[in-house]
């Protein structure tokens, strides 16, 4: 595992920031042990902020926290991808209702750009450019709605989402139908039903609890099947 060495002043957060996307990332797998006083000579760095960021990941559900100055990754579980999978629709679909209100014709053409430009991508095996515009594509349709706490909570969980998209994006079959169903809301905007729009939206969003698995995949536990032991690397 690569870690740049600190230099902000705001130690605490640096340590958390970079734990944090290295454990959502999937870099650092379930059941992976961070031993803190590892952490702070592998980062230059006192044992007090890392102590504080371990703090900030138990919080968020991401580590366990164990004896004798050391912790095991918790990553990605179902739990967590279920909670997500809730906030999101709960909360897209009435964003995009809003947005189908008072999308315009050039923020159409935008959305049609996202879509053409996901077929070419996956079509030349693209992944990190295919999530890029898969991403863009649900972020204009929020920001059009012009919610900004709406926004703002969203954006939030854009780290889980990314890891989420990225391993589900990578399954062809998954890609196809992700991309099938982004049309759909397209023309549902297109339409301006507000209705229909929030109904493609509501089943867009309630079809992703099937990519549950392959997130999971990707992040089995190393303490489950090999018992093998991971730390820093």
């Amino acid at each position: 595992m690569k870690l740049n060495k600190i230099k902000s002043v705001s130690i605490a957060s640096e340590v958390f920031d970079q734990l944090r996307l290295k454990i959502i990332s999937g870099e650092l797998k379930n059941g992976e042990r961070l031993v803190e006083m590892e952490l702070a000579k592998y980062l230059g760095v006192s044992r007090t902020p890392v102590r504080e960021a371990i703090q900030r990941l138990e919080q968020e559900g991401l580590v366990e926290i164990l004896p004798r100055k050391h912790c095991l990754v918790k990553g990605i579980d179902f739990d967590a991808i279920n909670e997500i999978i809730l906030i999101r629709t709960l909360l897209e679909p009435t964003a995009a209702r809003v947005a189908a209100s008072k999308i315009t014709d050039e923020q159409l053409l935008t959305l049609k750009g996202y879509l053409e430009q996901s077929e070419m991508f996956f079509q030349l095996g693209k992944v990190e450019e295919l999530m890029m515009v898969h991403d863009l594509f649900h972020a204009e349709i929020i920001k059009v709605s012009g919610l900004t706490r709406l926004v703002n909570i969203l954006e939030n969980l854009h780290d889980y989402i990314v890891h989420f998209r990225y391993s589900f994006l990578s399954r062809p079959h998954l890609v196809e139908r992700s991309i099938k169903e982004h049309y759909q809301i397209y023309e549902a905007l297109c339409s301006r039903d507000l209705d229909k729009v929030e109904e493609v939206f509501i089943n867009h969003l309630s079809g992703i609890s099937d990519y549950a698995k392959v997130v999971i995949e990707d992040n089995i536990p190393l303490n489950q099947g090999n018992n093998r032991t991971g730390g820093l690397k």
